[in-house]
């Protein structure tokens, strides 16, 4: 497939940014997915499944060949992360701290999360007043979440009939990356808002000074993540499909130490399993931090 258009801004000047490459580059295409690559805790830095196609003028990146659409359905419906169980704290308190973010725009009501993952978001909405709902193809993720008594649709969004400006907020953390068309589901998400709702996205920040030091080898270069997102081009989307950003800004997430040593074994293995070690027998290995590396936005926006 020939990428002539940036579909965010509609610009023709457009650049490989990543050749595709590492295990599996092609595979989205030809063979199917490695669903293990299709976990939140996926650490196969570096890997696409095909080349990123950068545009200048908005920094907007996606990749070149799209992978089928059954493959990664498929992928998503089997993907099951028992790391996720024990990084649960962490979860919920990330979306506490979003939660009061979208409090200053939006008064407690009916809530959707689109990708709820195991529930933690609809754990802390649900403690501070909302109606919460979540929408989740996870069969595992799924379970997961009726076992902490939340009401979760197991389907993709394409499946799922929302109705006209039922929702006073709409939630969709790390989900835009991972889609073929974001654009359809920020229509989606317009139409499903009430007049006075908001909406609130998280993304890696592709435009980032870290993104831009480390290249290809930055964490959110991923198999799964087929749309590479940059401030300018998150808010140009967004106005194009009926809505005006209100806020954005840096959006670190809460884990235990013990995860991002783990994390950091896969980034520099040599380095990374010492100190993975180190930190193992640490009694600080359970504490939960928030590294702020500035790669990673929240964005609210209301519709018009």
């Amino acid at each position: 497939m020939t990428i002539e258009r940036c579909w965010v801004c509609g610009a023709d000047d457009l650049v490989e940014r990543w050749t595709g490459s590492g295990r599996g580059a092609g595979t989205a295409t030809e063979s199917g997915v490695d669903p293990a690559a299709f976990l939140p805790s996926a650490d196969q830095f570096g890997r696409t499944v095909s080349a990123v196609i950068s545009c200048r003028a908005c920094g907007h990146g996606v990749v070149s060949e799209l992978p089928r659409h059954d493959a990664v359905a498929n992928a998503y419906l089997e993907a099951a992360d028992p790391v996720s169980l024990r990084e649960e704290a962490g979860q919920i308190e990330t979306a506490r701290r979003a939660l009061a973010r979208i409090e200053r725009w939006a008064r407690p009501g009916r809530l959707l999360e689109v990708g709820s993952w195991t529930g933690s978001f609809l754990v802390a909405a649900l403690e501070r007043g909302w109606k919460a709902e979540g929408i989740e193809p996870s069969q595992w993720a799924v379970a997961r979440a009726r076992e902490r008594g939340l009401e979760i649709t197991d389907k993709e969004l394409d499946d799922v009939d929302l109705d006209d400006h039922a929702f006073d907020a709409i939630v969709a953390c790390d989900v835009l990356e991972h889609l073929a068309d974001p654009g359809a589901a920020l229509e989606r998400f317009r139409h499903a808002l009430a007049p006075t709702g908001v909406l609130f996205v998280t993304v890696p920040d592709a435009g980032s000074r870290l993104a831009k030091v480390l290249g290809r080898r930055w964490w959110s270069v991923l198999p799964m993540h087929l749309q590479y997102f940059t401030r300018e081009s998150i808010t140009i989307a967004l106005r194009e499909h009926g809505f005006d950003v209100v806020e954005i800004r840096s959006h670190p997430k809460l884990f235990t130490v013990r995860y991002y040593a783990e994390r950091f074994t896969s980034f520099v293995p040599g380095l990374g399993s010492i100190a993975a070690r180190a930190t193992g027998r640490s009694r600080f290995a359970d504490r939960l931090v928030a590294p702020d590396f500035h790669d990673r936005m929240a964005v609210i926006a209301k519709a018009r």
